[in-house]
């Protein structure tokens, strides 16, 4: 059996039942898009099924995907194990690629892919404790639980998973889309230039420190603040908190553009990007989009931000509006410094991230627990 089944992976015949809560458009956030390009590459070379959450509109999914809701009730949740059980009788996958700890892990050989452990615990109140051994047996069973970063392979381990049974496989960009746009402006020298455009994307929630963002813009000095704008993009997850957001731009140079389907005019047409995140990112996928555009990133002091950036770019600590704002103005007063910093990003991103290298990963991970049997 595991001789056939690595023989199969050679040659390329891997049976794939990819199992995931949020698939893009219907959801859209760094995670849901790493979910979708896996998905996209892996079924150029093998035989996929995929089973995936809707939340909003489940026509937003592929045509030939099993769309299940995962809004609301448990039993929406439940809905999507039953799915995944439900597929994997009738297609007899070798390996399940599960992205969401609903998916049961002896179906067949799984590939867990794990964000933060985390995530969401305040949700489960009381039942937290059981919430938690409920995972830690779920990941245990698994034929490999993979994690984006070292960081979060650190927190799983604090979470009570084994620390070395935990594989790091760094998720891709897009890079022939998330790239530098030669035709666009360069960074305004001057005040007579025209504004320096300052782009923080990400989902609008309290974690993410858009009011960080905001107090750091409205604190500049006059002559700063009058050269900067601030967009704010992403979808609303806390509408209180974004009313508080809100109400705290009054009168700043802020504009809230809420989703776009598109973030790459976006990050393009910015100067510098912000990810003044306040909470613990397993990854950092607004930090790595911006690099990957060649801009300058001030990003939180964060351990997983720290080893996805490779430390370029300016660290402020997480949640000071103060040193946020000094970084902004440092950058804006050095445009030399951008251009640098903007080529270094770009440079370690097409090396380290692109789509080509970090699905040939994924595959060898595939290939691991297939041959596993």
């Amino acid at each position: 059996m595991r001789v056939g089944r690595a023989n199969r992976v050679v040659s390329g015949g891997v049976r794939i039942l990819l199992a995931t809560r949020v698939f893009p458009p219907d959801v859209l956030s760094g995670t849901a898009t790493v979910v979708w390009n896996i998905w996209d590459r892996l079924r150029r070379a093998h035989d996929v099924r995929l089973v995936a959450g809707w939340q909003r509109d489940p026509s937003l999914l592929p045509t030939d995907a099993k769309a299940v809701r995962v809004e609301g009730s448990l039993r929406n949740r439940v809905a999507v194990e039953v799915a995944v059980r439900r597929a994997a009788m009738t297609f007899r996958p070798d390996v399940v690629l599960a992205h969401g700890l609903e998916v049961p892990p002896t179906l067949a050989a799984t590939v867990g892919l794990l964000s933060d452990p985390y995530a969401r615990d305040e949700a489960w109140g009381r039942l937290r404790g059981a919430r938690r051994s409920l995972y830690r047996r779920r990941i245990t069973k698994m034929a490999m639980p993979v994690v984006p970063s070292a960081a979060a392979k650190r927190r799983w381990a604090d979470f009570g998973v084994p620390i070395e049974r935990l594989r790091v496989a760094w998720p891709g960009v897009d890079t022939a889309l998330f790239r530098p746009d030669d035709q666009g402006a360069p960074m305004p020298r001057t005040a007579d230039d025209g504004p320096i455009r300052l782009l923080y994307a990400a989902r609008i929630m309290p974690g993410k420190g858009q009011h960080v963002a905001i107090e750091a813009v409205k604190g500049l000095h006059d002559n700063i603040r009058r050269r900067v704008t601030l967009d704010l993009i992403g979808p609303v997850v806390d509408p209180a908190y974004h009313e508080s957001l809100q109400r705290r731009a009054v009168g700043a140079p802020v504009t809230f553009h809420g989703s776009v389907s598109d973030l790459v005019p976006w990050y393009r047409e910015a100067h510098i990007v912000l990810f003044p995140t306040v909470m613990e990112e397993a990854f950092g996928y607004s930090a790595v989009d911006g690099m990957a555009c060649g801009k300058p990133v001030i990003f939180s002091k964060n351990t997983a931000l720290l080893e996805v950036t490779d430390g370029i770019g300016v660290a402020v600590p997480a949640g000071d509006v103060k040193r946020l704002g000094e970084a902004i103005r440092m950058l804006v007063k050095d445009p030399d410094r951008c251009e640098e910093l903007g080529r270094k990003g770009r440079a370690l991103v097409v090396e380290r991230y692109s789509w080509e290298r970090a699905i040939e990963r994924y595959e060898q991970l595939i290939g691991e627990a297939a041959a596993r049997g």
